[in-house]
């Protein structure tokens, strides 16, 4: 190893000593210099040309800011003067048509100005007012649609709590209260008087449900639900032929009655009946 490596240093010694034989002579032999001073020269001189092009440039943009402040104001003092002059002759012309038209004095020429402040003042502040009665008026009206709407919203939460209080209670009597006191609140509330009738009918009072049906109607004849509690109540008192016109007028405004009519044990007997099931048949 130690052999190997002396013989490495050996060679790349005698290489760099060739190296710098040719090398030397190269240099020995060139018969001109590698740059001239014309190359030099011309560097130098367009480095001062853009050093002179440079503050020549600065030089401009000063003049022209110059110009450019002074004609600024003299377009200020033109300005001014003229305004001025305008204002005089507008003064003049307007002392020449005062004294034609017949005010000879300065004090009339206050008062008439003076009367025409006041009046112009008037108007504006008439006008002003009754734009302000206006805007109040149209606030109170707002204000009172806000009560109204959350009177109104007040009025929806009880009522929606009150059909949650139906719904979870289990015995009719339970549920009979909860719809009277929604009654209560909205008398004409069909929904809550169909519903009312049913739970008065599981009480055992036909009658009872049938005058509640009947009342729901006068409030919307086109109420599905009140036809259809009728309809059970007809069938629960051996009034067939109402029983199934009732019945079918319920189908007709909603069809989904079609399938609740083997759920309720009133309809047992007619669910039976040939007229019945066609009705049923056409709406499936």
């Amino acid at each position: 190893m130690k052999y190997l490596l002396l013989l490495f240093l050996t060679f790349s010694t005698l290489f760099a000593n060739t190296q710098e034989k040719e090398l030397n002579k190269k240099i020995s032999t060139l018969e001109k210099p590698l740059y001239t001073p014309f190359v030099e020269n011309y560097i130098l001189n367009e480095i001062k040309l853009l050093r002179d092009e440079n503050r020549n440039l600065k030089i401009q943009i000063h003049e022209s800011l110059a110009k450019k402040e002074v004609e600024i104001s003299n377009n200020v003092i033109n300005y001014a003067t003229s305004t001025i002059n305008n204002m005089f002759y507008i003064i003049a012309t307007a002392s020449s048509i005062l004294v034609i038209i017949g005010w000879t004095s300065i004090k009339d020429v206050n008062e008439k100005i003076k009367h025409m402040i006041d009046e112009k003042t008037s108007k504006t502040i008439n006008e002003y007012e009754g734009r302000m009665a206006q805007f109040e008026k149209s606030l109170a009206h707002r204000a009172k649609q806000v009560k109204e709407n959350a009177q109104e919203i007040e009025l929806m939460n009880s009522i929606h709590s009150l059909w949650l209080r139906a719904s979870q209670d289990s015995t009719p009597s339970g549920k009979i209260e909860a719809y009277d006191e929604i009654l209560e609140l909205r008398p004409e509330d069909v929904e809550a008087i169909a519903y009312k009738a049913d739970a008065v009918l599981d009480l055992g009072e036909a009658n009872w449900s049938l005058n509640l049906t009947n009342q729901a109607l006068l409030i919307d004849d086109n109420y599905s639900n009140a036809y259809y509690q009728r309809a059970k109540v007809f069938a629960v008192l051996n009034q067939e032929e109402n029983a199934i016109q009732d019945l079918e007028k319920a189908i007709e405004l909603n069809e989904d009655y079609s399938s609740e009519i083997e759920n309720d044990e009133e309809f047992n007997e007619i669910a039976k009946l040939e007229r019945v099931k066609n009705i049923i048949s056409q709406k499936a």
